[in-house]
Formats: C-alpha cells, structure tokens, sequence
C-alpha cells in the first residue's frame, strides 16, 4: 500500500498525558505511517518535551520535528508542516485525539482505489475523559455533492479525522494563517473551488476530545469570534465560494447563538446538531 504521513501540531498549552495518547494510538494502528510530522508551534512547557522525546526514543527515525520560533496560529503551523511531509498522502491529527485502529487502514485502502478524492474524511465520536463516555457522534455528510450542499453553513469535514493529497492541498494554496479558528473551512472551501474532490467514509474512526464542551463553546462564541467569521466570510465571498444571500443566510442562522450565553450554546449544540 501507499506510503503516507501523520501531520499534527502542539503548543504550549496542551496537556502532555493527551499528546501521548495521542502518538499512542497512531502506533496502535492496523497500518503504520511512515513518518510523524509534528510541529512544535513555539516554546513547549518540559513535560511536553519529555513525552515528545519518549516517543523519538521508542519510535527511532519516525518522528520528524519541525521547531518555530514562536506561536503563530495551527494554520501557520499546519502550513510549515505541511511543506515537510515526505510523502503525498497525509493524515492530519489533533495531539488530544484518539485514532482508532483501522482509521489509516480504511483511509489509504479507499485513497488508492479512488485516486480522483482529494480530501476523504471520516465520522467521529466525541468524549469527554474517556473514549465512548458520551456516546454522541458527529456524522458528516457523504458524497461529494452532499458535502458541498452543506459547505454553505459548516464545515462539513472533520478536521482532525482527514487524510489528503499535498499536491492538491498546495495548488490550492495550502492553509491560511490570516483565518483563526477557520483556517480548515477556507482551505476546504479553496479546494472545492480548485476543483478538488471530497468524501466521507461512514464508519467513526477517530475519538474526538471535547472535554467539558464548555471551554471549546466560549472559544467558539462572543465578539472576538464574531470578528474571525466575518473575517473567513469575507474570504468565501472573494473566491466567490459564497455568494450575498448565503452570506447573509448564514450570518442570520448562527450569528445571534454566538452571542447566547456558554451553556445555553452548549445544551443547543448537543440537542441538536450531534447524534
């Protein structure tokens, strides 16, 4: 089978027990990557360096560390890595997420039976300690023309569940660092427009940490958030990837629940967009 890369990213406030399990499951798999791209997004704390450095010493020739400076934003990070995956097929990953075993398996057997996908994602379940302690999902849509049916108003990818092709992801210009917190959905959104092609496996290979879902909900709402998604739709409407009445459909439907408060965001968000 192919030869494919792991890309992740980690920064200073992560927690090293996470990273580890993390790194864990990607050794635990039915198909091993060929190497592990991690981008240290500036200055670590010592206990993530030490459980970066017991995995290199466990796994000997696997990881490749890409070190910066100082912290820029996941897109910068994801970018610069990007550029040093070795390989065309990378598997993105979070370093609080849990890949299970057959997810690069099923990912690589489909990318090499369909070499027109670009982007192939998969279903994921959400947790909050332990994996399978909420049993709530995250489905995503399908096909192709479902994807981009549901582009309009969400990300219809998981992120961190992705395995895609680099030459792609570069003609398409690659992540953007001026897009906080929305810098997966532009590139998503670039590559349809390039003419790339999606899919979403239906089976759930990767456990996806939300903690409490309080935390991610107050990253996720307010004004500082506001001012980034008018900022990415400003982007979507230049690449003419929306136009002026889905702008404004979209900023009617999810505007005004940015502005709720936290746990009234939260209790809408699992009542009503999970499984």
């Amino acid at each position: 089978m192919m030869k494919f890369s792991v890309l992740m990213a980690v920064y200073i406030k992560e927690r090293p027990e996470y990273l580890t399990m993390a790194l864990n499951s990607i050794m635990d798999q039915t198909y091993l990557p060929d190497e592990v791209v991690l981008v240290k997004d500036g200055p670590l704390t010592p206990q993530l360096e030490r459980a970066i450095d017991e995995f290199d010493q466990r796994y000997p020739q696997l990881l490749n560390l890409i070190n910066l400076i100082e912290n820029k934003g996941l897109g910068h990070a994801l970018k610069v890595g990007l550029e040093h995956c070795r390989h065309e097929l990378v598997a993105r990953m979070d370093t609080d997420d849990v890949s299970r075993p057959q997810r690069f398996q099923k990912q690589i057997e489909f990318m090499s039976a369909h070499p027109e996908v670009d982007v192939l994602g998969t279903n994921i379940e959400e947790f909050h300690s332990i994996p399978g302690d909420l049993n709530r999902f995250k489905i995503s849509p399908e096909y192709h023309d479902d994807i981009v049916n549901a582009i309009y108003l969400r990300n219809p990818f998981n992120h961190p569940s992705i395995m895609m092709r680099k030459t792609a992801v570069l003609q398409a210009g690659s992540y953007r660092e001026d897009l906080l917190l929305f810098e997966d959905y532009a590139l998503f959104l670039t590559l349809w427009k390039k003419g790339a092609r999606f899919y979403n496996i239906q089976d759930t290979l990767l456990d996806f940490r939300v903690g409490d879902g309080i935390e991610t909900i107050k990253r996720r709402s307010g004004l500082h958030y506001l001012k980034k998604e008018n900022n990415f739709l400003a982007y979507a409407r230049s690449i003419n990837a929306f136009n002026a009445s889905q702008i404004f459909k979209y900023k009617l439907l999810k505007f005004p629940i940015r502005l709720l408060p936290p746990k009234i965001v939260l209790f809408i968000y699992n009542a009503f967009f999970r499984n």
